[in-house]
């Protein structure tokens, strides 16, 4: 049996999920483009760890 990775779309509002890097790449420049300089960007475990990292200085 094989694992199937996903990707979730990392702006906040959004619930798409690609099946690969490059789909999801494809999705996020024409879907969110900009959208990158938002306070809550990206909405990830490793997005939203930076951000408390930067709270706590």
């Amino acid at each position: 049996m094989t694992d199937v990775r996903t990707y979730g779309c990392p702006s906040p509002d959004c619930s798409y999920t690609a099946g690969g890097s490059a789909e999801l790449l494809e999705h996020v420049n024409t879907e969110h483009s900009g959208e990158y300089k938002r306070e809550d960007w990206p909405d990830t475990p490793a997005g939203r760890a930076g951000r408390a990292e930067d709270d706590e200085e």
